[in-house]
Parts: C-alpha cells; structure tokens; sequence
C-alpha cells in the first residue's frame, strides 16, 4: 500500500515542476546565444529545473521543522533569507554541474562565462525566487493542515460533549423511569400481591433491554415498540381496564429510527398525567407514521379530566426528549406540544427518516 502512494506523490512532484521545465526549455530556445539543439535545450532544462527540484525537499523538510510563527520573530525571516541564499547559490553550483556534465563542458569555465556576462546576477535572483515560491507552498500547505487539526480537534470536542450530554441524559432518564416503575409496582404490593409479582417480572423485562451494553443513542423504532408495548403491558396490571390503547401503527415506520426510550417517554407521560389522575381512566392513541422524508410519532390522550392534571411529575422526561433530540439531530427534528385542556393533550416529535432505512417490514 506505501508503493502507490509513493509512485502518486512522485507523480504530483513531477506534474508541479513540469511547468517551469517547460519554461526553461523555451527560453533556453529563444535566447540563448547560437542556435542551440533541442538535445542541448532539453539538458539545460534538466539541468535547471532537476536540481531546483531536488533542492526544494530539503527546503520543504526545513519549513516543516521551521512552521510559521503565530507571532513576528524576527529570527524566522532572518533564517528563510539565510536559507534562500544558501538555496541559490548550491542550486547554480549544482546546476552548471549537470550541466557540463551532460553537454561535456567544463564546470569552471562555465562559471567565469556566466560571471562575465552577469547571467549569475540574474540567476542568482531566480534561485531566491524558486526558494520563495517552495516555502510559499509548503507553508501553504502546512497552514491548511493546521486548519483541517484544527477543525478535527473542534470536531472531536463537540462529538465528545454531546456525547457526555446524552449520557448525562440517559444516566437521569432511566432513574426517572425506574422511579415511576417502582411507584406502581409499591401501589400494586398493596392492592394485589400476584399482579405485583407479575409486575417485577415484567419490570426486569423492560430494564434488561434498556440497560444493554450495546445500546446507542437511537434504535430502530421496532425495537422502540417492542420496549413501548412491555411498558403497557406493565401499566395494564396495576390500571386494568382504566387505560385503553389505540394504535395506528405504519408498518413501514419500523426500520425508521428514534432516540432510545422517545415513544415510551410519550406514553409514560400520558399515563402519568392523564390516566393515573381520572377515576374513570381515559385512553392513549399512539400514531406512527411517514411523512414525506420525516418519521411522525405522535401520542395522544383524553385529557386530565376534572380533577385537574396530575402534579407528581416534573416533566423532566419531556424535557430530556427534546434536549436529546437537539443533541442527535440538530433541527432535523422538532417536538411539538398541542394542550387542549381538559379534552386532550398531545405530544408529537418529527424525525429524519432516509429513503435508504426504510423496508417493509410486515404489520405491526
């Protein structure tokens, strides 16, 4: 695998400097003295631009030991001019001897031309230019790097803040459900202990799978039914007929998937501050389904009925809802509130379901 990207970073070299090969080819051509041959203007190139691009690794290896300073230091551009000078002056010693030794001239003669006729001058100039635009480069890139670290860094950060956050969430969630669970089964031990036996064993039922290990932050909403409907199973012992279910339940919303304990923070809402305050009992209506590009989880119930609405909650579960909402999807999901007083209340969140998680999954 390192031979690839070897043979495609030597590609991408030899691709940047091409251009000035082609450059020093064509210049060479239209002015040099004589009418030199393609064979004596195609080593000139190579001699030039060869050895500017052997030169430019060891600058590209000093800018990275040298990265740019946040502030002014004035000894960071005090060693660049060192180093551009340095640069220059081994890139025309380096150059004129590929040269002579490619067109059989003599190095030294060469030299004392070039000196003569100021060609160094001016060679010596684009040598400082060529270091330039290398380390321009190079810090270039180097900058961008610093960026993208950067941006990973942040990236990172947030990924772990929210992540602490729905964990802090779903650490006070699940005490929050067990609180309410084990009010029931206290007010079944003293109305019916077999029920209340029954309770617990549905209760460890529901803890079991909320509790796994492997849990994430969303579910399929399948699982999030199936988790839903042992709950009801669970608040049918203590409410008996006092709590009736209506379902309207799409089966192609079960691949969708909710945050863990999202429909089942909905219908325990109903049941606590609906059902459990009215005599009579009352109803809960539980609608899943799509909507164009969105999931729609909708619970419904009958009111709080005379007596007015429970106040043993904090409605800290819906809160939490939201917050986790927030933290998953961003404004990709909305929960809404519609209170209709003593005949109703309804909770109902909107969530992102892509074309590529749905199936068909059979009826409810």
């Amino acid at each position: 695998m390192r031979a690839p990207v070897v043979f495609r970073r030597t590609l991408m070299v030899v691709g940047a400097w091409l251009p000035f090969f082609l450059f020093w080819l064509l210049f060479f051509l239209s002015y040099a003295r004589g009418r030199p041959t393609l064979a004596t203007a195609v080593s000139s190139a190579f001699a030039a631009i060869g050895t500017a691009a052997l030169l430019s690794l060891v600058v590209w290896r000093f800018c990275a030991r040298n990265p740019w300073p946040l502030t002014i230091r004035p000894s960071f551009y005090v060693k660049h001019f060192a180093a551009a000078t340095a640069y220059a002056a081994t890139w025309i010693l380096a150059m004129y001897r590929v040269e002579g030794l490619l067109l059989q001239r003599k190095f030294f003669d060469d030299l004392v031309s070039g000196f003569s006729s100021r060609v160094l001058l001016w060679q010596f100039l684009m040598g400082l230019w060529l270091y330039g635009l290398v380390a321009g480069v190079a810090y270039g890139i180097q900058t961008r790097r610093r960026a993208n670290e950067s941006e990973n860094r942040a990236l990172k950060a947030e990924a772990a803040l929210v992540g602490a956050r729905l964990e802090a969430l779903r650490s006070r969630l699940n005490p929050h459900f067990l609180f309410n669970a084990l009010h029931t089964v206290g007010a079944l031990v003293r109305e019916d202990a077999a029920r209340a036996e029954n309770a617990v064993e549905k209760l460890g039922d529901i803890l079991r799978q909320s509790l796994r290990e492997d849990a994430g932050e969303t579910v399929s909403f399948r699982e999030e039914w199936e988790l839903t409907q042992r709950y009801l199973e669970f608040e049918q012992l203590r409410y008996g007929d006092r709590l009736a279910v209506s379902r309207d339940i799409d089966p192609h919303a079960f691949a969708c998937r909710t945050p863990t304990f999202a429909l089942q923070t909905l219908v325990e809402n109903a049941v606590r501050h609906s059902i459990a305050n009215r005599v009579e009992g009352g109803r809960v209506e539980i609608t899943a389904r799509l909507d164009g590009g969105s999931f729609l989880l909708r619970v419904r119930d009958d009111g709080a009925g005379p007596q007015g609405p429970s106040n043993d909650g904090t409605g800290y579960g819906l809160r939490a809802l939201e917050e986790r909402l927030v933290a998953v999807y961003g404004r990709a999901a909305a929960l809404q509130i519609r209170d209709d007083g003593p005949t109703g209340y309804e909770v109902s969140i909107r969530l992102p379901c892509p074309a590529t998680e749905r199936e068909d999954s059979g009826d409810a």
